[in-house]
């Protein structure tokens, strides 16, 4: 992972932590050999491929855009998760990603545990976490998120039950990749030849979730593991696949 950190602010401070955290360096401007920019602003983090094609920064903010406007509506996810049934879940989100579900979970009542391997990512994760955390808006459900930097696998091992646990394995890359959204491009970048698919983690994610577990899928995807749910929401272009749990029996 080729990555150079562009400082765009007039404080250094957090991007000396940061290249001494991941162990990379502070250019402006960037090597030519660079793969990854994570650009440090007054706004925050944003991370992005470093070629002539590459799409413009991703950056997470759950007090704007697509955070924002979930948050407002009726999510399917909600439901799927089952807070129509029982309020206050706990929720382990095994594949947190950008965070999204994890945040409408968290405006919803839920204490929301989010694991994620990429260092990077989680980098992003962190400072999205910490600015909604100091806005007075965002700052409730912002105090029931939780970020841990490991693997699910290893964590699903030997983490406490939780009342469900969330997974949102990465989709396979579209053979049109160019037609793909920019984060999804970032997100097959990062993961090239280590991307998983997430089967392995159903299992595991049975073992320590005591009411359901929660699969995340395209609308037309195969089951994970090839396990067919107990029953499944769907929306337009995706669906949730849920699993109960034996314990599950008044959830």
């Amino acid at each position: 992972m080729n990555t150079v950190i562009i400082n765009h602010c007039d404080n250094t401070a957090i991007a000396d932590t940061l290249a001494d955290k991941l162990q990379i360096t502070a250019s402006n401007p960037p090597p030519s050999d660079a793969q990854f920019l994570l650009h440090v602003t007054d706004n925050g983090l944003s991370l992005q491929q470093h070629s002539a094609s590459a799409p413009s920064p991703i950056r997470i903010d759950f007090s704007t855009g697509k955070s924002a406007y979930r948050r407002g509506q009726g999510e399917l996810i909600t439901k799927a998760i089952g807070l129509h049934k029982r309020k206050a879940l706990s929720v382990l989100d095994a594949t947190a990603g950008l965070g999204r579900d994890a945040y409408v979970l968290a405006t919803r009542g839920c204490q929301t545990t989010l694991i994620e391997r990429h260092p990077l990512i989680h980098c992003l994760l962190e400072d999205a976490i910490q600015r909604a955390l100091e806005h007075p808006d965002t700052h409730d459900p912002a105090s029931r998120l939780k970020l841990i930097h490991g693997d699910a696998e290893d964590w699903l091992t030997r983490c406490e039950t939780v009342d469900v646990v969330y997974l949102d394995p990465m989709y396979p890359q579209r053979q049109k990749s160019a037609k793909a959204k920019k984060e999804m491009q970032l997100f097959h970048a990062l993961f090239a030849g280590n991307a998983d698919s997430g089967d392995h983690l159903l299992k595991l994610a049975k073992q320590r979730a005591s009411c359901r577990v929660v699969v995340k899928r395209p609308l037309k995807g195969v089951y994970l593991n090839d396990e067919k749910p107990d029953f499944q929401v769907t929306g337009r272009s995706t669906r949730f696949d849920v699993y109960l749990t034996p314990r599950a029996s008044s959830s």
